[in-house]
């Protein structure tokens, strides 16, 4: 008859084992959950669309950004999107690249500011971009650092529904601006937003509703 030794764990072992299943039945018992949320680069496509309800200066108003296509702009890869009239054109990272009237580039970001993927709670950084405003008349260039951090991952209620997201904030170092983004994987897109002290305002918007194909 063959015997089976048993195999022998030095004490350190023993306790360190212990330890560990202490450790993580504390852990399923507080039904605290130790899951680390990341937020992966979406992809657009032609027929996506977004509506929001929101507030400004002016009053209110509701705004559809729909993706119109794919295209190049400047020699980057982009996405179209329309917003009323007025078009609109995003990096693959979601990087605003630029803003169009007709044939005119009526705005340009250089470089684009672009989101850094993939996001998670903590994550932070910064981009150096200048803003050409472009008229009929003039010219206007001007530089600003900002300044990203992506706070919190919750639950967000909006007319369109409860959805989890990501609260990114965005602040302007020159002008003192701010933007506070909330990021529904699930919808692709910003299901919130609020501006302070930017060129256009203070302002919020919430989705109201949103189709993706």
């Amino acid at each position: 008859m063959v015997r089976l030794r048993r195999p022998f764990f030095p004490p350190v072992v023993l306790l360190a084992v212990l330890v560990l299943s202490m450790g993580l039945a504390g852990c399923e018992s507080s039904g605290v959950s130790r899951t680390v949320q990341i937020g992966e680069r979406p992809t657009w496509n032609a027929g996506d669309s977004w509506t929001y309800r929101g507030r400004g200066p002016s009053g209110t108003f509701n705004v559809t950004r729909k993706v119109l296509r794919e295209g190049v702009f400047e020699g980057r890869e982009a996405y179209e999107v329309d917003a009323g009239g007025t078009h609109y054109w995003y990096t693959k990272q979601l990087g605003y690249l630029a803003r169009t009237k007709g044939d005119e580039t009526t705005r340009l970001a250089r470089p684009p500011e672009d989101w850094q993927w993939p996001i998670q709670v903590g994550k932070q950084w910064s981009a150096i971009v200048a803003w050409i405003d472009r008229t009929d008349t003039q010219q206007q260039t001007y530089t600003l650092t900002s300044v990203w951090t992506v706070e919190a991952y919750e639950e967000v209620k909006t007319p369109a529904g409860t959805f989890k997201a990501f609260k990114v904030t965005r602040r302007e170092i020159e002008s003192g601006a701010s933007q506070e983004l909330w990021y529904s994987p699930e919808v692709k897109s910003w299901i919130k937003i609020r501006g302070a002290n930017t060129a256009d305002g203070n302002y919020e918007e919430e989705l109201t509703s949103f189709t993706l194909r």
